[in-house]
This record gives structure tokens, C-alpha cells and sequence, in this order.
């Protein structure tokens, strides 16, 4: 009997003392994996890393701290499969939507487009012998008689045959500008952004763009991660509404896509429009967040 009485009394101090015990002031670090850039200086940081980190940094004081750990995943296709297979502790990453991703049930998003729209206008770059004949392309039609190059394993490839365009599939941005110039391909038609990107990296002149046409195709840009990561979703989900509200993410939008926009000259050009039957099932509340450079 006085050995149960002792028992009973060491597990009620015990009790006592973890409830006065007070919370970890230094919760655990919380690790976000990221991708690296395609392409270029590995180490300068990429918009997608830059959207993560802002949105992480509105609620660290709130949350915790975050350390962000990059991994060198090359296409699309290997990112893909990594995140449904949870390859990666919280992995994150910026994908093209389309409804086939949503297919395995592993994968979940934050219905934000990340890109404001931006990399649904396409600028077109041309072999240089084909200049001339490319200022005349004016419908799909004629576009339709032209090798378009696009990265392999990206959702513009199928957007493009849908469309009947014919395609020659790339590695990367860098290779696809490449081709174009080496006549393998006769047009490639990148974002702004990464066009601007490119010819700054490249510093080559024979970089030159099509001054009149573009394209247009609804290409919505999402962060996706594995299921298991909601938690994290979450909290850049949140994070994204605090810097929408406050501008931080629009002057971050600005300095990395907004600026090529302008600079593209967008309301000069005979855009193409293209369908995109992918995004079907797709809601259409992200519209709101939507920029039209056209409308300025």
C-alpha cells in the first residue's frame, strides 16, 4: 500500500512539474526543399524560391524559423515524380497546371497563380534566316508551317500539338535558344522574363526577337507539394495573403516578371491565341489575381 502511495505521489510531481515547464522558445527549424534553377548561375535564386521564402519570412515571427535546402532536379518530369513520390523532405515547387497532376491523389497546390498570369504571353525569337518570312505569320494557320521548339516534358508541348503546331523538344531554355540559332528549330517562344533572362546571361546579340509576333495560351502557375505537406502549404498560403495585402508581393512580382513585360512591348504585337484544354476541371477563382498587360 505505501508503495503504490509512493508511486502515486512521484507521478503527481511529475505531472506538476511538466505543466510549469515552459514551451521550447526555439521551436525546431522547419526545413523547405526547393528546386534549382535549369539553368544558369545555381546559385542566383529564382522567382519561385523568392515567392517561398517572402511568403515563409510574413509568418516566421508567428510560426517559426525556416531553413530553405535546394535540390538539383533537371525536368519537369523527374520533379514530378519526386514530389508524388515524397521524395523530398517538404518539397515545393511551381508547376504548370494541368488536371492530369491531380490524378495520383498526391499532390495538392495553392490556387494562386504565382506568376500573375505572366508566362501565358509568349514572345516569339526566330532563326535568323527566317526572320523576314516570320514578320508575316498573322493566324495559326501559317504558324502551323514552322518548327516551334519547347522543353520536354513541359505542359506548352502539349498545349502546341493540341493546337496542330508542330514541336521539337528541347532539354532546357538555354539548349532551345541554341537549336533556334543552330536552324534545328525555327521558332521558340518564351516568357518575357526568360527571354530577358537568357539574353543576359547569354550576352549574345544574336539573341534577336521577332519584333510583332507572340503568342497567348492560359497557362496558370501553381505551388504544388505532396500531400503530406499541407501543413507548409498552409503557412505559405498564408504568407502569400499577408504580402498580396501589404504590396510586398506585387514589388517582387514587378522586379522579376512586370519589368520584361514592359519591356516586351506586349500591346505592340499580333498575338496568336491558343487553346489550353487542360486546365478543364480547373476553378476559376485564380482569374481574379490575374494581370492583363494589355489592358494598360
Amino acid at each position: 500500500m505505501r508503495r503504490f502511495i509512493w508511486i502515486l505521489v512521484l507521478a503527481t510531481i511529475a505531472s506538476i512539474t511538466s505543466a510549469q515547464t515552459p514551451a521550447d522558445p526555439h521551436p525546431k527549424t522547419l526545413i523547405v526543399t526547393h528546386k534549382l534553377p535549369e539553368f544558369g548561375d545555381l546559385k542566383h535564386k529564382t522567382y519561385e524560391q523568392l515567392v517561398i521564402e517572402l511568403a515563409l519570412e510574413k509568418t516566421q515571427q508567428r510560426v517559426g524559423a525556416f531553413e530553405m535546402v535546394p535540390v538539383n532536379v533537371i525536368s519537369r518530369t523527374h520533379a514530378v515524380a519526386a514530389l508524388n513520390q515524397n521524395l523530398y523532405q517538404n518539397f515545393v515547387m511551381v508547376l504548370s497546371y494541368e488536371d492530369a497532376l491531380l490524378e495520383s491523389g498526391n499532390l495538392i497546390y495553392i490556387p494562386f497563380p504565382v506568376e500573375l498570369g505572366a508566362l501565358s504571353y509568349r514572345i516569339c525569337y526566330a532563326n535568323n534566316k527566317l526572320a523576314t518570312q516570320v514578320q508575316e505569320i498573322d493566324s495559326l494557320q501559317e504558324l502551323k508551317a514552322y518548327k516551334v521548339g519547347v522543353g520536354a516534358g513541359w505542359v506548352d508541348a502539349k498545349i502546341l500539338q493540341h493546337n496542330g503546331v508542330q514541336i521539337v523538344e528541347g532539354s532546357n531554355i538555354t539548349g532551345l535558344f541554341r537549336m533556334t540559332q543552330a536552324g534545328r528549330v525555327d521558332l521558340f517562344c518564351p516568357s518575357p522574363s526568360e527571354y530577358f533572362h537568357e539574353l543576359r546571361e547569354e550576352k549574345s546579340a544574336a539573341l534577336q526577337l521577332d519584333n510583332k509576333l507572340a503568342l497567348y495560351y492560359p497557362l496558370p502557375k501553381f505551388l504544388f507539394a505532396h500531400k503530406s505537406s499541407k501543413p507548409l502549404l498552409d503557412r505559405i498560403q498564408k504568407g502569400i495573403e499577408i504580402a498580396y495585402k501589404d504590396g510586398s508581393y506585387q514589388q517582387l512580382w514587378d522586379e522579376n516578371q512586370g519589368q520584361a513585360i514592359t519591356r516586351a512591348e506586349l500591346g505592340k504585337r499580333n498575338f496568336i491565341k491558343l487553346e489550353n484544354p487542360f486546365i478543364s476541371t480547373l476553378d476559376d477563382d485564380y482569374k481574379q489575381y490575374l494581370f492583363n498587360p494589355l489592358a494598360q
